[in-house]
């Protein structure tokens, strides 16, 4: 008798832990809007309590997406947030996505909501993540090793200039007594998606975002789609990793714009000189680089390293190149696609778009070279022994004159390193360069996971 009831003592407490730990799949959003505003009073009127939710802090609505994230089953968290200006707790100008451990849910940061809620432009309604000196972080961060499905930020923009220093004259970038962190950080995720689209890096010190995370599966996809990155020192890269014998799919680098963007010092022989530093075939089995718009990036375009055989396979397809290997003194339109040393030459290589095409082993089609003519607020800055110089008040006059190039034409010396630049909406006024880089009008949304 006693070991009958034992017996169903044992099946009732297996049952109740099983029947306890049944996944409840929910989608879960969380409207997030500055104190007084009509966004905030039009959240308040959509909340239920119980699938739809309202923050005036975004670091809180952060915080609750991770409780819902952590419950198990497929649960979906969307965070829609307001335009306005957004400081972190206690204004420090960083957040931290608390840790998440759930491979079957998803998570959606998406910024740049009306105040209606019935639709997003977060190059109109911007989302201002605004940091202070000394952050003490990436600006973004996700817990280190944290777990999802699927992850996708839209929208945000993350200016660094306030934890930067410039110097007073020429306001180039001060490297030592600025913050050292990139914009936005996984911190080796293990991920089945990534999407990173729409957002603006801006005055990044010490780079914006890598895709650097850990594929769950062999079906992983990264996309780094429709964002503008503006005077960063050396922005991106393709690093990534395997895991557990799982590797990249394909990694995806389409319709941003890339302008104005410096290598890691100001210098022909500086490590890290490129845009999209490319890294070798760990990154992904497939790496696509697709309608991106590449303009006044001093370094070169993309950089290259590695000998071929290390390099993934590699699909370049109409991008526009303009003026990108102004740090080696070639203001040639189209040089700087691509710079490197390729394995173990002492010196970069700096290649064009023909040698792109018949020099390279990828897959080359449809890329072209001409001034897109985007509109961008250079500061005035005193450009080194050009006093005598007649200059022509001309975009690309603005360009040579940060490089500290003669305005008629020449190389004198350096004048200015990474100054601080405010955001403009840089969109090309060139009719024919409009299909290239960021196209506002089609972002990206969590219908389209």
């Amino acid at each position: 008798m006693l070991a009958s009831r034992t017996f169903w003592v044992a099946a009732a407490a297996t049952f109740f832990i099983t029947f306890s730990a049944v996944a409840h799949a929910a989608t879960y959003t969380i409207l997030v809007a500055p104190r007084d505003t009509k966004a905030l009073e039009n959240a308040k009127a959509k909340e239920n309590g119980k699938t739809v939710f309202t923050e005036r802090k975004l670091y809180k609505a952060l915080k609750k997406a991770a409780e819902f994230l952590n419950q198990p089953g497929a649960q979906e968290v969307r965070v829609y947030i307001a335009a306005g200006e957004y400081t972190g707790q206690m204004k420090q100008g960083q957040w931290t996505v608390p840790a998440i451990k759930n491979a079957e849910a998803s998570l959606a940061i998406s910024g740049g909501w009306n105040e209606t809620w019935n639709g997003r432009q977060p190059f109109k309604h911007l989302v201002r993540l605004k940091t202070s000196e000394g952050r003490p972080g990436p600006m973004l961060m996700f817990t280190k090793n944290g777990v999802l499905k699927r992850l996708a930020v839209s929208g945000l923009l993350l200016d660094a200039s306030p934890s930067n220093q410039y110097d007073a004259r020429s306001n180039s970038l001060l490297i030592g007594k600025s913050r050292t962190y990139t914009l936005m950080a996984f911190r080796l995720m293990k991920l089945d998606r990534l999407v990173v689209a729409d957002n603006i890096f801006i005055n990044g010190a010490q780079g914006t975002v890598d895709p650097n995370i850990y594929p769950l599966s062999n079906e992983t996809t990264v996309s780094i789609q429709n964002n503008f990155f503006i005077s960063n020192r050396f922005p991106t890269s393709t690093r990534g990793r395997t895991f557990k014998g799982a590797h990249v799919k394909q990694m995806n680098f389409v319709n941003n714009s890339f302008i104005l963007n410096w290598p890691y010092n100001p210098d022909p022989t500086s490590a890290n000189v490129g845009v999209i530093n490319l890294y070798t075939k760990e990154c992904c089995k497939l790496l696509n680089i697709e309608g991106n718009l590449f303009a006044f990036n001093a370094g070169g375009a993309m950089q290259q390293d590695y000998v071929w055989d290390r390099m993934p396979k590699t699909r370049i397809h109409k991008n526009l190149f303009f003026s990108n290997a102004m740090l080696f003194g070639n203001d040639k339109k189209d040089a700087g696609v691509i710079v490197g040393k390729f394995g173990l030459n002492p010196k970069y290589l700096i290649a064009d778009l023909e040698m792109l095409e018949d020099e390279f082993d990828y897959d080359v089609s449809g890329n072209v070279s001409f001034d897109p003519k985007v509109p961008i607020a250079f500061p005035e800055l005193l450009a080194a022994d050009s006093s005598s110089v007649k200059r022509k008040n001309t975009g690309m006059n603005d360009v040579r004159r940060l490089f500290g190039m003669n305005q008629k034409g020449g190389k004198v010396a350096i004048a200015n390193y990474a100054p601080k630049i405010k955001w403009n909406l840089p969109l090309p006024r060139e009719a024919k360069a409009k299909p290239f880089g960021v196209q506002p009008s089609k972002l990206w949304s969590a219908k389209k996971w």
